[in-house]
């Protein structure tokens, strides 16, 4: 399992949440084969997302996530709950894997620089919240952090990292949100700068230890106080109760369609790749059609 940590540092001013998320990304390359950099990708974004989520306040609020950058990934989406739990998908899941000249997978290249990323916050109120922001690097943690700093006008820091090993598995992620609060002092934010700066290769960071003992070895030093923590996956909550829904939206002539085409209609859930298939009988009793 994954597991999130959240603690407080610098007398309280500062909040900190950290995720190990391996098991999560490698659920996601399991259901999609994704490439390399697909998974690089995709495990930046589940983690920052699953962090997120786990902020919600309530038990039914849940996110969603969609990044466009304009790269050969294409659209990225990933939805969150309150409970950490997270999932998502990519367009193009085989994108062809780059390295930068670092001698890293090259994550901007893949995502695109040209687009926008908009979040969408059910919260149980009449309307959803949702807040936009451009890209402006493509390699996910500055453009979350660009986020939060111009539409929920929250300064923070976050670090995310993924590793993955020459077999297409991912052998670490994980990823750091700080959040700076209100009341704040420029001391406090100058302490913590120091501490957090060096937290950019985060996955090596992170590879033989848990979110919770990254959080004590890196921020006890700036008066970590711990709040809390869980154990968080990768789930994909579809069932044929969902996609007997989809079934049910369709016209009795787009059925008749679908059947004489291909002898089944089969729906594919886009989070786990999981295929659902009717055959005229199953479709005209879910829809209630008669012969």
């Amino acid at each position: 399992m994954a597991q999130i940590f959240k603690g407080l540092v610098c007398d309280g001013e500062i909040a900190v949440t950290v995720i190990k998320s391996t098991d999560i990304v490698n659920k996601a390359i399991e259901y999609f084969n994704l490439s390399p950099v697909a998974a690089a990708a995709l495990g930046r974004m589940l983690s920052i997302s699953s962090i997120m989520g786990y902020e919600l306040k309530h038990d039914d609020d849940y996110l969603t996530v969609v990044l466009n950058g304009g790269g050969d990934i294409g659209v990225m989406t990933a939805t969150a709950s309150s409970n950490g739990n997270v999932k998502g998908y990519v367009t193009n899941p085989l994108v062809e894997s780059f390295i930068n000249e670092k001698g890293k997978l090259d994550v901007k290249r893949a995502v695109g620089t040209n687009g926008k990323m908009t979040i969408i916050k059910n919260m149980g109120l009449k309307d959803p919240y949702v807040g936009t922001s451009e890209i402006v690097s493509g390699e996910i943690a500055e453009d979350f952090a660009n986020y939060f700093a111009r539409s929920e006008q929250t300064p923070c820091g976050v670090s995310l990292g993924v590793k993955i090993s020459p077999d297409g598995s991912c052998v670490s992620a994980g990823g750091v949100f700080a959040s700076v609060l209100p009341f704040a002092s420029d001391e406090s934010i100058s302490a913590f700068e120091k501490v957090f700066s060096p937290l950019s290769n985060v996955s090596t960071l992170m590879a033989d230890i848990s979110a919770e003992e990254f959080a004590h070895k890196y921020f006890d030093q700036v008066g970590l106080k711990p709040i809390d923590k869980t154990e968080c996956a990768y789930v994909c909550d579809c069932n044929k109760e969902k996609i007997d829904k989809v079934i049910i939206s369709l016209p009795k002539a787009d059925v008749d369609e679908l059947i004489e085409l291909d002898g089944q209609i089969e729906v594919v859930c886009q989070f786990c790749n999981k295929k659902y298939t009717y055959n005229k009988q199953q479709a005209y009793e879910v829809c209630g059609f008669k012969e």
